[in-house]
């Protein structure tokens, strides 16, 4: 719970939603969370449970452990396209769809570091599957539409790893071998054009960074 907090003051989120943050996975085990929460914490962080608790009840519904009559009239493709909106719908508050995406990262962070992943064995491996795909279908391209790249590239490469472990661990080794070629490639472009924009009368500041593993695999 701290770890997904600590993800959300890294994004800059205001006191309430990390508050929401913290306390999201309690809705697990209390119905009545909601009440308590407003008398101490107050209405919004309340109604940000409230918001989180029909999320989590979401993915039940409607995603990878879903019932077959719950599915069968609906294509995949279809089906996550739909699950998308209703999750921005359902969120008048962008924050609780924040929540949720960081929610999930932590998630797969853990599964990344867990012996079983490695090994690729036990009722975990099976879960740790289900996850990474409804990541790459759903939470990474959420991710992406709502601009939160640092969260989407996190999310696609840890989902990666655990679904084609073999070619995330080549491809990546392929890029640390060149790991000091692409830094100063990417810190010369970022001179070249801090210079040019500086000759028009232009003051910024520039950054950069190397694409990720999966969005390289995925051109590839």
């Amino acid at each position: 719970m701290m770890a997904v907090a600590d993800l959300l003051a890294e994004l800059r989120t205001d006191a309430n939603t990390r508050i929401a943050g913290l306390l999201g996975p309690l809705v697990f085990f209390d119905k009545h969370l909601e009440g308590r929460l407003e008398v101490k914490f107050g209405e919004e962080v309340a109604r940000m449970i409230g918001s989180l608790r029909k999320l989590f009840k979401l993915r039940s519904m409607v995603g990878p452990s879903a019932t077959q009559n719950t599915i069968e009239s609906l294509r995949w493709a279809d089906q996550i396209e739909t699950l998308r909106k209703m999750l921005l719908a359902m969120s008048t508050d962008i924050r609780v769809v924040m929540i949720r995406l960081c929610s999930r990262l932590q998630t797969l962070r853990h599964f990344t570091h867990h012996p079983d992943i490695k090994a690729e064995k036990g009722d975990i491996w099976g879960y740790a599957l289900s996850h990474a795909r409804e990541t790459l279908d759903l939470y990474a391209p959420l991710a992406n539409r709502l601009g939160l790249w640092q969260l989407k590239w996190e999310l696609e490469d840890l989902s990666f790893r655990i679904l084609e472990p073999k070619t995330y661990k080549s491809v990546a080794k392929m890029l640390d071998e060149k790991r000091t070629e692409r830094e100063a490639f990417i810190t010369d472009s970022m001179a070249t054009i801090k210079s040019s924009l500086a000759k028009v009368g232009i003051s910024c500041e520039i950054s950069g960074r190397p694409k990720h593993i999966y969005s390289i695999w995925n051109k590839m």
